[in-house]
């Protein structure tokens, strides 16, 4: 019946609707992940800075490229405790270039200190990507499902009450018009309302 199709129909769109919300929802936290990938640029090119002024420092001797690393890192500061890490370098290395053993050690573990801020913050920056994904689709999928859930239940309940019914009734009355006499609605259905109905169609059959 037509009535019976546009009720399908319905609940098929329903539903169509609701997979797309989902799939655009994971799409979205799924967008977080070049988010990601652009902090963690940004921390291996402070890591990559932090090894050129180590080896500037320590092997090289090299004062030129030290400062040239260190204007570069000053320009790249993306975590928290990055900012006096590098300014206490900035006062410190130049002693370092001149004989001054003390303040070469204390750079060099400011350097350290440095690359160990920009690696922990990449892995924490992973980790929290990961959970951040994980917790937002499924927050999204939960809703789909449950739609889904209640979808089926709601339009196999009313397939059962309703449309069984009066397609049952449907069919009553065209037998009849086809010249089938003898066949009569059922006895029982779930719905009061078209039990009722059935009584009557029963009753007007029966008396012709």
């Amino acid at each position: 019946m037509n009535f019976a199709k546009r009720i399908y129909c319905s609940y098929i769109i329903i539903l169509i609707c609701s997979t797309i919300i989902t799939i655009a929802g994971i799409r979205g936290f799924l967008k977080l992940e070049p988010y990601i990938n652009t902090l963690n640029s940004q921390n291996t090119q402070s890591l990559y800075y932090a090894e050129q002024m180590l080896s500037s420092i320590s092997v090289k001797k090299d004062l030129r490229k030290f400062e040239e690393y260190l204007n570069l890192a000053k320009n790249n500061i993306t975590e928290p405790g990055e900012k006096e890490a590098i300014e206490r370098i900035d006062s410190n290395y130049q002693p370092s270039f001149f004989g001054n053993n003390s303040y070469e050690e204390e750079t060099i573990n400011d350097i350290t200190e440095l690359s160990k801020i920009n690696r922990v913050a990449m892995e924490q920056a992973g980790l929290r990507a990961k959970k951040i994904q994980t917790v937002g689709i499924w927050i999204i999928i939960f809703p789909s499902i449950f739609i889904w859930i209640i979808g089926f239940t709601l339009l196999a309940r009313l397939k059962k009450t309703f449309i069984k019914p009066v397609e049952e009734l449907n069919d009553v009355i065209c037998d009849y018009n086809s010249g089938n006499c003898m066949r009569r609605c059922p006895s029982y259905t779930f719905s009061k309302d078209l039990q009722k109905l059935y009584d009557g169609i029963n009753r007007i059959l029966d008396e012709k």
